[in-house]
């Protein structure tokens, strides 16, 4: 279903999924305001298509997140940022300075996943956008545009009368310097179903770089080398499947990277290196099924599916499309990102500026059966890509060591004494002051749920040092226990 309206207008009330944070799509790249944008909308459970005026071009790097409600608050296409009211957020003017942001400025960042929402831990009102821009430059030889870094700022959207504006101080930050993959940013929740693990790949190695959003701090990078060397990115996709077990990317170099994921560590483990059948215009999109079981993977003119639950799934992929030939005004319907939908569904962008999104109805099913349908969403303009959204709704992994780790609700009652850790962040040591009375243990554990450091805190002493000097940077859980009950913790950061 289509119609036209003004951002202006009225807007209807209506129902919709609790937490629906990826409820609103903003598509298309008209910049002239007498031209209207595609808008889809996931209100009543299906693809509500709209045309809507509105003044930012979205042409490849495209990033939304809605309230809790469902109603669109954030949206940028890593130039700008626009707020609830499709005007530009307070403070975002020049918000992701570079050479790129220029050059592509007012069409839009033509980095695939170039920027992220993240909604802050355990806040209501505070927002991260995560974010690159590119500089081009000399390399062996050849030019090269890559990221230099990536970036955060903070959005408070108590202000400006409840639209938002990115806070001084925290605006263009740099997370860390160096040269990486043209966009490809993740993001999935941590174990504890609060805070969040943010993914960047650095450019032409087999690294990544990890990072960990907590009510906080960001604390990071992390390293990991494991998967691939990446040396082809000026398209591609990473995707983390819904229950965050799983992490996929693809690369024009025609190679899939197939990882499992450990959100309570943040590591990365038993990679495969997959290179799918009879590709030759190199892979460009890559999504799970709702169920985590199905992972889809494109190339221009080819979509595959494996099934993740067979142990010989790279010898058992199944080809469920090609190109059928469909062309609008002369220009080729294909494939290219993807993303999975508030309505279980795969979207899939067509990469060459028509006015079709394909898609698979059935992503759960195994084979054909899956149901793709070639451009079968018609949208009111034309349209390169999808939002770049991740799985906002997974909660905390039940039972894991860490599923509780980083609560930070201490559990002491007033009568079992008090405890305090100073300073914290801690570089070198770590002063517990405390009042109890009776002879107590703290326990450090790392964020894997291993102790790391002990320390008695005897009755008649009001404080005692612990030694962090020689623990990498990270976050830590004190525990105090005393009788061999647990009756406080609070989460420690070290930092060098």
């Amino acid at each position: 279903m289509k119609r036209c309206f003004l951002v202006w207008c009225v807007l209807i009330s209506v129902n919709v999924f609790a937490q629906n944070r990826s409820n609103v799509w903003e598509l298309s790249y008209s910049t002239n305001f007498n031209n209207p944008n595609s808008e889809i909308q996931f209100t009543n459970g299906i693809a509500d298509t709209n045309a809507i005026f509105r003044i930012m071009a979205m042409s490849i790097t495209n990033a939304s997140i809605c309230d809790s409600n469902g109603s669109l608050i954030l949206y940028t296409n890593g130039i700008v940022i626009g707020n609830r009211n499709y005007d530009t957020l307070e403070n975002a003017v020049n918000f992701n300075e570079g050479e790129q942001t220029t050059d592509n400025d007012p069409d839009g960042l033509v980095a695939c996943q170039g920027a992220i929402f993240i909604p802050a831990p355990q806040s209501v009102k505070d927002y991260y956008v995560f974010y690159i821009t590119g500089k081009t430059f000399v390399a062996n030889n050849q030019l090269e545009t890559q990221p230099l870094h990536l970036s955060y700022s903070k959005i408070d959207l108590s202000l400006d009368n409840g639209n938002g504006a990115i806070l001084d101080g925290l605006k263009n930050i740099h997370l860390v310097d160096d040269t990486l993959n043209w966009g490809r940013i993740s993001a999935c929740k941590h174990a504890n179903g609060s805070d969040w693990w943010i993914i960047v790949h650095r450019y032409y190695s087999d690294i990544f770089y990890k990072f960990l959003l907590t009510p906080d701090q960001i604390s990071g990078p992390y390293q990991q080398q494991i998967g691939s060397v990446v040396t082809k990115d000026i398209v591609g996709q990473a995707t983390f499947s819904p229950d965050g077990s799983k992490y996929a990317m693809v690369s024009p170099s025609n190679i899939l990277d197939y990882l499992q994921f450990d959100r309570c560590t943040g590591e990365f483990y038993e990679a495969q290196i997959i290179i799918p059948p009879d590709s030759t215009s190199g892979l460009g999109g890559c999504s799970f099924s709702a169920n985590s079981r199905f992972l889809y993977v494109s190339a221009l003119d080819i979509v595959y599916q494996y099934d993740t639950w067979n142990a010989d799934m790279a010898n058992n992929v199944i080809k469920i499309a090609t190109w059928d030939g469909f062309t609008e005004f002369g220009t080729s319907v294909l494939f290219f990102n993807h993303q999975l939908a508030p309505d279980n569904k795969i979207y899939i962008g067509p990469f060459t500026g028509v006015s079709y999104l394909n898609v698979i109805n059935s992503p759960d099913s195994l084979g054909l059966s899956c149901d793709f349908a070639p451009h079968s969403l018609v949208l009111p303009y034309f349209n390169n890509n999808v939002p770049n959204f991740p799985n906002y709704d997974l909660g905390p992994l039940e039972g894991s060591p860490c599923d509780t780790l980083f609560n930070s609700t201490p559990i002491v009652s007033a009568d079992e004494g008090n405890f305090r850790l100073v300073p914290n962040p801690a570089k070198e040591w770590l002063n517990i002051i405390y009042n109890t009375q009776e002879d107590c243990l703290l326990n450090l554990y790392d964020i894997n749920g291993k102790q790391v450091a002990s320390v008695s805190l005897f009755h008649y002493f009001k404080n005692r040092l612990l030694n962090v000097s020689e623990l990498p940077p990270g976050v830590y859980l004190a525990a105090v226990s005393c009788k061999g009950e647990r009756v406080w913790s609070e989460k420690v950061v070290v930092q060098r």
